[in-house]
């Protein structure tokens, strides 16, 4: 259920909006309200909703110098404004509704505006989930898993699996030991800092190689690496002791 508020001054619209929401919008669960700017700020910090239905036109003050006194907690709510003013559209989508309800109120408009206040609620928490797991990804070295955030979620492989990454822009292209790619929308810098294994050495601005595929080092002035899938990375100057400090262990 999504928790929300109701913020108006009239008992007559509190009471129909409460059995409008009952009736057709089964997933709110409609638990206070507050009818002046004072207590709808101690209610909104008190509760933390997720949705708020907002009235304009309050006691001592109006909607707009409410959330002006929320400007911490306003990315944890939304905000379908409901008024009998139609002049106070351009104002409410600058900050940011899902919607602008006129009174009186709508049912088939009421439902729209709440279903894409639940569809927005919905994915924002599917956001914060996969971040939540990437942050423990993140932090649980001994899982030696990762995750890599693609264009439609969140691909996770164990590290193990990954042969080299190569710079792309603000991408990185990902090779795995199965001979797939992932295009990953982090830079090389992000993963590197993700990748703490000593088996991962940066040999190269657009490069960092996973020194258990390696096959062969090539000395010389255009030194270069070859691993075992057959491919060869250039080793840049600056790299190079990256590079020989792990291959001393060899010599």
């Amino acid at each position: 259920m999504i928790t929300a508020l109701h913020i108006e001054d009239e008992p007559r619209n509190v009471e129909l909006l409460k059995e409008l929401v009952q009736q057709h919008c089964r997933e709110i669960n409609l638990v206070g309200n507050a009818q002046n700017v004072p207590d709808a700020v101690q209610l909104i910090k008190n509760i933390r909703p997720q949705l708020l239905y907002l009235d304009i036109e309050l006691n001592k003050g109006n909607a707009f110098e409410l959330l002006d006194q929320l400007k911490e907690e306003r990315n944890t709510f939304h905000v379908v404004f409901i008024t009998a003013f139609n002049e106070y559209a351009t104002m409410a989508f600058r900050h940011n509704a899902i919607d602008y309800l006129l009174k009186p109120i709508s049912i088939k408009e009421l439902k729209e505006a709440t279903d894409r206040a639940v569809d927005r609620i919905k994915k924002a928490a599917a956001n914060d989930t996969i971040f939540e797991v990437l942050r423990e990804l993140k932090n649980n070295s001994a899982s030696q898993k990762l995750g890599l955030p693609v264009s439609d979620g969140v691909v996770f492989v164990h590290t193990e699996e990954i042969v080299k990454c190569e710079a792309r822009g603000s991408y990185t292209i990902v090779y795995l030991n199965n001979k797939k790619n992932v295009t990953c929308a982090k830079t090389l810098k992000e993963l590197e800092e993700l990748l703490t294994s000593q088996n991962f050495v940066r040999v190269h601005n657009s490069w960092i190689v996973n020194t258990r595929y390696l096959k062969k080092y090539y000395r010389g002035k255009n030194s270069y690496i070859e691993m075992e899938d057959g491919s060869t990375v250039t080793i840049s100057l600056r790299k190079k002791g990256d590079l020989l400090s792990f291959l001393k262990d060899f010599e």
